[in-house]
């Protein structure tokens, strides 16, 4: 039973550690942060390694959504968020940019679009802003 946990112990830290450089690099070039566990490929790059909440650049892709999720309408997923903190952290303005991507296992064919929301501002004006 020990032996058992140590090789499965052992094949997930191998594989959380990342994926081959090609493999990393193919998800979103030279990454900070990634993981590549069956079929989900996740990688985190910071503007500032030091100060992570000045934004960065996070991208999921599942493989195959419906192995995880019976239900679901999309075989394939693929999520590019872009985050941008400003220029100062902690004062509430902020950009997001979510580009998405669906194939959809019933032949309806690829679904893709954009989510932006973005926090403002001007004046006396507090604007937030979302628009797909």
């Amino acid at each position: 039973m020990a032996a058992m946990f140590v090789v499965v112990l052992l094949a997930i830290a191998s594989t959380c550690q990342g994926a081959p450089r090609a493999r990393r690099e193919a998800i979103g070039g030279k990454l900070d942060k990634s993981f590549d566990l069956l079929g989900l490929h996740m990688g985190l790059k910071y503007k500032d390694a030091a100060q992570p909440l000045k934004g960065g650049k996070f991208r999921l892709v599942i493989d195959d959504l419906k192995k995880y999720v019976k239900q679901a309408h999309s075989n394939k997923v693929d999520l590019d968020f872009d985050f941008d903190g400003g220029a100062a952290v902690g004062d509430g303005l902020f950009k997001m940019v979510v580009h998405y991507s669906m194939v959809h296992s019933d032949g309806d064919g690829e679904e893709k679009g954009e989510l932006m929301v973005e926090r403002k501002h001007t004046g006396d004006l507090w604007t937030t802003t979302l628009k797909t």
